[in-house]
């Protein structure tokens, strides 16, 4: 409250009015969009990274050597039914099954992938150890035994195999995945039976380094433009 004194009268002064609600809440809404999508960003660009350290360069996941043995003839792990995967080549390579299995008592050692109609007939009647379910961490795999008293013939010899490697030290293999139903197989290179090797299972996609540093950019990007949000909001919210 003023008084003006040539004139006697008395003159009252009041506060500035809040801003309106409207305008309010469109600060308040500019900070929650900017954390909600800085926050995606940063998520984003971390996966990112952590993908392109686990696939850059051609790099593989890999369960590890592990030792596998069994008195039958083959150990025989089935991939399922393998479909829509074509599309991301281009971009990530063909995902690459990596298979190594190293020899333990000095004999050569077999690994390979073949259609399963073929890998089923090829041991039919004969010993072997089937998956049913393995874990990396920890590693675990649990099998069940199939009897049979046939002999297996050495899978060198059969032709039906899509990829295949064998040596007295190191057999691996690295087959680019198709459509279809495929096993993989752990034997002797002789088809004897009493398998005891070290043997590791991996996937990779092998040019996928590009796409992983995409992903990070983007997520670079929406962590500046979040915190740029968040910045703008909160510097209309002090000057109201």
């Amino acid at each position: 409250m003023t008084t003006d004194t040539t004139s006697g009268t008395v003159q009252q002064s009041f506060p500035a009015p809040p801003p309106p609600p409207a305008r309010r809440g469109g600060a308040i809404a500019a900070v929650v969009i900017g954390v909600l999508v800085a926050t995606s960003g940063l998520l984003t660009a971390l996966s990112g990274a952590v993908l392109l350290a686990v696939f850059g360069g051609g790099h593989a996941i890999a369960s590890g050597d592990r030792v596998v043995s069994t008195p039958t003839s083959a150990i025989v792990a089935d991939l399922g039914h393998i479909d829509d995967i074509r599309g991301f080549e281009p971009v990530t390579g063909s995902p690459t099954l990596q298979v190594s299995a190293h020899s333990v008592d000095g004999g050569a050692v077999f690994v390979g992938v073949g259609r399963a109609e073929d890998v089923q007939r090829y041991l039919s009647g004969v010993a072997t150890d089937r998956v049913t379910d393995l874990e990396f961490a920890p590693f675990r795999l649990d099998t069940v035994r199939h009897e049979g008293s046939a002999l297996a013939e050495p899978p060198v010899a059969q032709s039906f195999w899509v990829a295949s490697a064998q040596s007295t030290t190191d057999a691996e293999l690295s087959w680019p995945i198709r459509e279809g139903d495929y096993q993989i197989v752990v034997m002797n290179a002789d088809g004897t039976a009493k398998v005891l090797t070290t043997a590791s299972v991996g996937a990779g996609l092998p040019t996928s380094s590009a796409l992983w540093i995409v992903v990070i950019g983007i997520g670079v990007l929406l962590t500046v433009g979040g915190t740029a949000l968040i910045v703008v909001g909160a510097r209309r919210s002090a000057n109201r």
